[in-house]
């Protein structure tokens, strides 16, 4: 009797520790949601570099310089 509960609670164990894989869907919208939170994190950190860079400059006008070429 003991010996078929251990193998019972054995499989069962065994059982739970298996974890299916996430489907096509599951791993797209997975990867979708990933794509989302890097876009908007980049376009928070060039939305603040472009504040600065208005800040540090507000006489430009929104003209940018190319110096290496010296065109504008």
């Amino acid at each position: 009797m003991r010996a078929s509960v251990a193998l019972a609670l054995a499989a069962l164990a065994a059982l739970s520790a298996c974890k299916r894989e996430p489907s096509f869907d599951e791993r797209y919208a997975s990867a979708q949601k990933a794509i989302r939170d890097k876009a908007g994190e980049l376009d928070r950190d060039m939305a603040t570099r472009a504040a600065e860079a208005s800040e540090a400059a507000p006489d430009a006008g929104g003209v940018v310089v190319d110096t290496v070429a010296g065109q504008t």
